[in-house]
């Protein structure tokens, strides 16, 4: 009867322990994002010139609307639904431990100009009160960021059509 004791209480201490650290991991997690965000604007606030060293227009979640002010070209967009599908993507990318940069790169590979990341940039603050470039520094490595900015440099700004706005 000892050992059974015994061995209820090691499993119990094991779980516990278990436990402990899966809420300390995201406890920390949190904390480290929310640091992120605070440091991010106060970057803006005290050198609103260096940001967009590391950021380009097409993170700008105003880009794509206010292109057509002082564009006389018509330009395509996507579909509300699209963006709103490419938004819910990234954000299902990130992980308790590890995120899926895979997926995250995919998505924007798919994307084919600045305007099109804008309006994605656009959906996912309105979903999650936060804008993408900032969330994804602070939860993917430099390197990481890196990968991404370098796939979005290569785009075009937009991509101009004979016609009014089409959502593509």
């Amino acid at each position: 009867m000892e050992t059974k004791s015994k061995l209820k209480l090691a499993a119990g201490a094991a779980t516990i322990l278990f436990v402990g650290s899966i809420y300390a991991g995201v406890r920390s997690r949190k904390r480290d994002h929310k640091a992120a965000v605070f440091f991010s604007e106060l970057e803006r606030f005290i050198a609103p010139g260096s940001v967009g060293l590391v950021e380009s227009d097409a993170f700008n979640i105003n880009y794509w609307q206010n292109l057509g002010k002082s564009l006389k070209k018509s330009y395509l967009l996507l579909k509300m639904a699209a963006a709103d599908g490419y938004a819910k993507d990234i954000d299902s990318s990130w992980g308790i431990f590890d995120d899926d940069e895979d997926k995250i790169y995919g998505v924007f590979r798919a994307l084919k100009d600045h305007v099109q990341v804008s309006q994605v940039s656009d959906r996912y603050y309105k979903k999650k009160k936060i804008n993408l470039i900032d969330d994804m520094r602070s939860r993917l490595s430099k390197d990481e960021v890196g990968e991404v900015l370098k796939i979005v440099n290569k785009m075009p700004p937009y991509r101009a059509v004979d016609t009014k706005p089409i959502k593509t």
